[in-house]
């Protein structure tokens, strides 16, 4: 049994972002259990999340808007050739680099990396809890995409609900 978001109506203000190629065509970004800290996923429109993007941060809203909002992070590899960043989510504030909106598409940015494609992002089901993660994809997008993972690009939506 899939259990709803804490809302299936969009807030004002904030947004569904959901990917746009398949296999994981409209699916969405969250974290399972709903608006907790964790790993990000994309999957069912049914526990979606919804974010903002502000002052570089990307912010999932868990109910009470940018009060305990959740934070977007993005692993700081020391090898920076690193392919593929795993993202999570958690209660402060990322550190390494900045998130933005380029029309409707999410980008991300650092100085340390050096992208080809600022809105190239990677889903990679994990193989222990078959989680659909989502990492930022640091190479060219379609190119030496690592093993099992899937290129996908995620954007903004503002409809009233998370739909497929």
């Amino acid at each position: 049994t899939v259990t709803p978001s804490g809302t299936s109506t969009l807030s004002s203000g904030w947004y569904w972002i959901r990917a746009v190629e398949t296999p994981y065509y409209h699916s969405y970004l969250q974290t399972l259990p709903t608006a907790t800290p964790g790993d990000a996923l994309m999957d069912s429109p049914l526990t979606a999340g919804q974010f903002n993007i502000i002052d570089g941060q990307l912010v999932y809203n868990t109910g009470s808007g940018t009060d305990d909002a959740l934070y977007m992070w993005v692993e700081d590899p020391a090898d920076k050739t690193q392919r593929a960043l795993l993202t999570w989510f958690n209660s402060t504030e990322n550190t390494y680099g900045n998130f933005s909106f380029s029309g409707d598409t999410v980008t991300w940015v650092d100085p340390d990396v050096d992208r080809g494609n600022t809105a190239a992002f990677y889903v990679c089901p994990d193989n222990t809890t078959g989680a659909n993660d989502l990492y930022v994809n640091t190479g060219a997008y379609d190119y030496e995409t690592p093993s099992g993972c899937y290129d996908i690009d995620i954007h903004s939506y503002g409809g009233s609900t998370a739909t497929v």
